[in-house]
């Protein structure tokens, strides 16, 4: 079923605080970037079950909602709900952000909008490549030229690209940042270049440097250009202003970058290329290996974005890049490892999404696969860390490379060829192979603790989830039973109103649990027991009539045919029976004061649940008489029918 993503949106924005709480909203090729005014009101776990949203992380002052590949239908829809206020979102998005996080925040904002467009170059690149080794086109005709340049003009215009998306980011006027990007790439300067010539600017002598292809030197410029434009918008005169404003801006700033910012930006990602490739020579199997392995954590917490720079760089110094080529094997063992979920599990709704994860993964998206399947079960996740280190490490034994700027995956394998380097091609394909087979050999070898299919789970998730049962299991609801709310017969006397709690612990009202099913009463009367240990005993002579596989849950009848639920903390049916040991079965009799489950209370806790048992009688709608803020002591008198 098609998921409509106009109602994704406007899930989104209403529990993201609504538009008063939303600042400024990006994105990326799967993420939704969410600037919030305040992320604490945010529950990420409720963000995360909207259908439509994978998942959702905070890193690097974001509130990130990942999406997939429909990432743009749903940004469209979030922006026809928010009113991004650019004054407030300058002055809040960077708050309690360390430097680091600062830093991987602007190169994601700069180049994940034109990355796709840097790949279609490059994979047009290794099209070619394979063109020109199989014969199929002349060098020398016009066709391979023209296709040719086409494929290197994202690469030598990249810092006017650059340049248009730092300048939103750096608030600063688009086309004034444009011109000073074309400017250190227009064919006189060029020729300039070219002829090495012994220039001077106001008797200061100018480092001739090519910017085809930078990076660090048209982020410095665009982000002093900002300052020194607003000084410009501030102190001229309005009636000159919009004219005189960006002549100054651009006449001081193409000198002064090619003064200081262009050398110190090509110093800069030169060292920071320089320390990277030199470790990679060292040992390029344990670089591999490195890569190979961590690549996807990276992904995760969000600070893959700092390597790009350094990638963009290689292609311009050195015309390959082997970041990319280690990268790869991580991609392509997490698609293997969602692979072997997709042939382990039998739960049908986690082999739909591992399958498309998997196709996806192996076209290098994969987020899908990390937070939809992988991560969630979290062995797969490691298994595919293994494969990759391995595949790396293979990479890395035949120094592979890529030959174009490309994000992983089976489209874009060409970018990986070029003629005369087969072995580095044939040791690159070897590797995705190993890494891919291994990754999901692995996760079929070591397993996961599988999650329940929804017919298991279906009252649990029902009752847990949804909140629209009122009774607790088919098997209560098979019962025929005597109302509690008619026990003014003739024998009514006969009947004891005075039940006993459960567990041990402090009783509350039942409406003040935290849990909407059982607070609004709609399901039976009783009270919330907040435990002091982890013991559940029978509270009278009767029959275990459900017992769910979860250990969470047990509904109980007495000798009058009443129904009693005891559900053991709020949303513990996620934890799929850890923590719970049960010492009865479903149907058995039971005894007052027989052991009926334990749970490890201290556990439960630390995982960050409420461990609030829920005692009630289902169906019971007549007022109660409750100990409210007592502590009593199991098979001691919780509440009283009235």
């Amino acid at each position: 079923m098609a998921i409509d993503y106009h109602k994704t949106a406007r899930e989104l924005v209403d529990k993201l605080g609504g538009d008063a709480n939303i600042l400024n909203v990006t994105h990326c090729a799967t993420r939704l970037r969410f600037i919030l005014k305040d992320d604490t009101m945010v529950d990420k776990d409720v963000i995360s079950k909207i259908k439509g949203v994978i998942t959702a992380v905070r890193a690097g002052g974001q509130f990130q909602v990942v999406i997939g590949n429909h990432v743009t239908d749903a940004y469209n829809c979030v922006l026809e709900l928010v009113t991004i206020d650019e004054s407030a979102k300058g002055a809040m998005e960077n708050k309690n952000v360390s430097l680091f996080g600062k830093i991987i925040s602007v190169i994601s904002a700069i180049f994940a909008p034109f990355l796709y467009t840097l790949a279609a170059c490059g994979i047009l690149q290794g099209i070619l490549g394979i063109f020109v080794a199989a014969n199929w086109i002349d060098t020398a005709s016009g066709t391979y030229r023209i296709l040719n340049f086409i494929s290197w003009t994202a690469f030598t215009y990249l810092p006017v690209l650059i340049a248009i998306t730092a300048s939103k980011k750096f608030k600063v006027d688009t086309f004034v940042c444009v011109v000073i990007a074309c400017a250190l790439v227009c064919p006189d300067y060029m020729a300039m270049v070219s002829g090495k010539e012994n220039i001077k600017f106001l008797g200061l002598g100018v480092q001739l440097l090519s910017y085809t292809s930078s990076v660090i030197p048209i982020i410095l410029s665009v982000w002093v250009a900002s300052y020194v434009k607003r000084f410009f918008d501030r102190y001229l005169p309005l009636v000159v202003r919009n004219l005189f404003a960006p002549m100054f801006t651009i006449a001081i700033m193409v000198p002064l970058t090619l003064l200081a910012f262009g050398p110190i930006g090509n110093a800069v990602g030169g060292a920071i290329g320089g320390v990277y490739n030199t470790l990679y020579n060292i040992n390029p199997i344990i670089a591999g290996i490195v890569v190979g392995g961590v690549w996807e954590i990276l992904v995760i917490f969000g600070v893959h974005w700092g390597i790009t720079p350094v990638t963009v760089g290689n292609y311009s110094a050195l015309g390959y890049d082997t970041f990319t080529g280690l990268q790869a094997s991580a991609v392509f063992s997490q698609a293997g490892a969602t692979l072997g979920v997709f042939f382990k599990t039998r739960n049908k709704e986690m082999k739909g999404v591992a399958a498309s994860a998997a196709v996806t993964g192996l076209f290098g998206i994969t987020e899908p696969a990390i937070y939809g399947v992988n991560l969630r079960l979290k062995k797969p996740m490691i298994c595919g860390c293994i494969a990759g280190a391995v595949g790396g490490g293979i990479a890395g034994a035949f120094h592979a490379v890529s030959w174009g700027y490309n994000m992983p995956g089976i489209a874009t394998i060409p970018v990986y060829f070029k003629e005369g380097y087969g072995s580095q091609f044939i040791g690159f394909l070897l590797s995705i192979f190993v890494s891919f087979a291994l990754g999901m050999l692995l996760t079929m070898l070591v397993g996961f603790q599988d999650e329940p299919d929804q017919d298991q789970t279906d009252h649990a998730e029902t009752l847990e989830n949804k909140n629209i049962e009122k009774t607790p299991s088919k098997a209560l609801q098979a019962q025929k039973t005597v109302p509690t709310s008619t026990l003014d017969t003739e024998d009514a006397h006969a009947v004891s109103k005075e039940f006993l709690a459960p567990v041990s612990g402090k009783v509350i009202p039942v409406h003040q649990v935290k849990d909407e099913a059982f607070a609004c009463e709609e399901m039976g009367k009783g009270v919330g027991i907040i435990p002091s240990d982890g013991k559940v005993y029978a509270p009278f002579d009767g029959v275990c009539e459900a017992l769910f596989p979860t250990k969470h849950l047990i509904g109980l009848q007495d000798e009058w045919g009443r129904q009693v639920l005891i559900h053991i903390g709020i949303n513990t049916v996620q934890l799929e029976g850890q923590g719970f040991r049960s010492f009865i079965e479903q149907g058995a009799s039971v005894k007052k004061g027989d052991l009926l489950v334990e749970f490890d209370l201290e556990w439960i806790k630390s995982k960050g649940y409420d461990t609030t048992v829920i005692y009630i009688v289902t169906d019971y709608t007549d007022d109660i008489t409750i100990h409210a803020g007592a502590n009593v002591k199991a098979l001691e008198k919780a509440f009283v029918l009235s």
